[in-house]
């Protein structure tokens, strides 16, 4: 699996984690509203609730085994950080999902940024090299979006 991939896996994941937290909490606070409603001494959960639980908790152990944390990236704390962070989502289509990933706005994949195909040239460098838009693999290479003079036709 390659670097962007997994960075996406990551944020799908942590989404999901989100969602079932407020399932969860939903799922808790209906028991105890039920055993409030009742009057009883105890709260009750229901096994959907359990599951929910444990969902929560294979999602978090997923993100952990797959936490890059000690891996040098660019984040915001270096001074390219939230500019690495910007061009990472020149890719996306206007519902906000990177090119090839679900989308169910765009058809069951996003078709990424209309304006920003592939190969399409975004700028030039000092030396004369086109800036590029790089396919979804090697968006995440430096030099995948740079292209010598001599190359371009």
């Amino acid at each position: 699996m390659t670097e962007s991939t997994i960075t996406d896996l990551r944020r799908e994941l942590e989404k999901a984690r989100l969602a079932l937290i407020d399932a969860q909490s939903h799922l808790s606070a209906h028991a105890q509203m039920n055993a409030a409603l009742h009057c009883a001494t105890e709260v009750f959960y229901s096994p959907l609730h359990a599951k929910v639980t444990a969902a929560i908790s294979g999602t978090e152990h997923a993100l952990a085994r797959t936490d890059r944390s000690n891996v040098p990236t660019p984040n915001s704390q270096s001074s390219d950080g939230p500019w690495a962070a910007l061009v990472a989502d020149l890719d996306r289509c206007m519902h906000g999902r990177h090119q090839g990933d679900s989308c169910g706005s765009c058809g069951p994949w996003s078709h990424g940024n209309p304006h920003l195909k592939t190969g399409t040239v975004i700028g030039y460098g000092l030396r004369g090299d086109a800036i590029v838009m790089p396919d979804r693999e090697h968006k995440h290479d430096p030099a995948a979006w740079r292209t010598r003079p001599e190359e371009q036709s």
